[in-house]
């Protein structure tokens, strides 16, 4: 698995108007080859946090320049050596907008455009995609079935995580949480137990928020977890979003 950093430190700001989010492999290794058992190359566009929303600038959120940032992507990823073989989201593809009839509207113009890079495509859950839509309305306008699932891709396996959830094991849903309190519930850490125990090949998980820190940001039972993927002991890597 080859993983190119680039250790300067450079503003969010200043990457975010320099570069795309997702196709900026040489600041943040997110375009990831993987070879396979079959030497079969693997190429995964990852990209996450996009926020998009038709709405003013907050902070370091420039709404609008997703769509731009979106285009370029799609332009980097259609030449032969940088195409991906699926395209992985990982999450706050939207930012909160005052309505679910708003919101759908943001979803829709967005994922159009990431409809426009790759044919097949994994959603994993972000806490803003759910801020105003309900799990389901937005599994439906991306037309995925579930929010935590497994899939097997030349010899490796991926597992995506659904982290959406409150420490009562209230899933989220048209703001009623806050965003720093979230946990993946029982029913889905035995779901992932049982998921890792079926396979014996190299894995990939993907989540939203972290599980490498127990800060706002960190999923509030992140030991459980990474003890349960280190024991595996097949798990390759996390990819995460969320901060």
């Amino acid at each position: 698995m080859k993983h190119r950093t680039q250790r300067n430190h450079i503003s969010r700001r200043c990457f975010l108007q320099g570069t795309s989010l997702v196709i900026a492999s040489s600041f943040a290794g997110l375009e990831q080859v993987l070879a396979g058992d079959d030497s079969t190359a693997l190429n995964i566009g990852l990209i996450t946090d996009l926020h998009y929303a038709d709405k003013e600038p907050s902070g370091t959120r420039y709404y609008r320049e997703t769509l731009a940032k979106i285009d370029e992507t799609s332009r980097e990823f259609a030449k032969p050596e940088s195409r991906p073989t699926f395209l992985i989201e990982l999450g706050d593809l939207v930012d909160a907008a005052d309505s679910a009839e708003t919101e759908l509207r943001y979803l829709s113009t967005i994922n159009g455009r990431l409809q426009k890079i790759c044919e097949r495509r994994y959603y994993v859950l972000g806490n803003h995609c759910v801020d105003t839509l309900t799990k389901n309305e937005f599994l439906g306008h991306v037309e995925q079935e579930r929010t935590f699932y497994s899939f097997d891709e030349a010899g490796f396996h991926f597992i995506v995580l659904d982290a959406c959830f409150r420490k009562d094991g209230e899933p989220y849903g048209r703001k009623n949480f806050q965003w720093t309190d979230t946990a993946i519930p029982e029913s889905e850490l035995t779901w992932l137990q049982s998921d890792l125990k079926a396979t014996q090949l190299p894995t990939i998980v993907l989540v939203h928020q972290r599980l490498d820190v127990s800060d706002n940001h960190g999923v509030k039972n992140c030991e459980v977890i990474r003890q349960m993927l280190e024991a595996h002991g097949k798990v390759m890597a996390v990819f995460q979003g969320h901060s």
